[in-house]
């Protein structure tokens, strides 16, 4: 297995990515070191527009796995999806998965890994909305 990132190794592995930053967004464990929430991530997944597939298919020799995953290379895979507002949320500069969407999928799941990580999204959520209310 690959050493873990930290959110400094990850942005780093981001930023060398040869796509369009409006093309993808960046899911799960990546997602959630980017905003703070977790420390360290195994890989980076992204989702990417069709446009985005094209652009990596281009710089990148993918080889696609199950379910309309690629693999890029050793520490980044990638999945089709369309872009949505609702799938999206804009974090400085980057684009990360909803945390909404991912709450929903963590909650769906059945793997270990994914059901320790949900106390720290409804910790996350409670905060924001906290925030949020507060500048109202």
């Amino acid at each position: 297995m690959a050493k873990r990132m930290n959110k400094e190794e990850l942005i780093k592995l981001i930023e060398s990515l040869k796509i369009d930053k409006e093309e993808y967004w960046i899911l799960s464990s990546g997602a959630l070191v980017i905003r703070g929430i977790y420390p360290d991530a195994g890989d980076l997944d992204i989702a990417v527009t069709e446009k985005g597939l094209k652009e990596l298919k281009s710089n990148y020799n993918l080889k696609e796995k199950a379910k309309g995953w690629y693999i890029i290379n050793e520490q980044i895979e990638c999945v089709v999806d369309t872009k949505e507002p609702w799938k999206i949320e804009k974090y400085g500069k980057y684009n990360l998965q909803s945390i909404e969407k991912y709450y929903e999928f963590l909650k769906q799941s059945n793997r270990e890994k994914d059901k320790k990580r949900i106390p720290l999204i409804e910790e996350y959520i409670k905060a924001k909305t906290k925030h949020t209310t507060q500048l109202n």
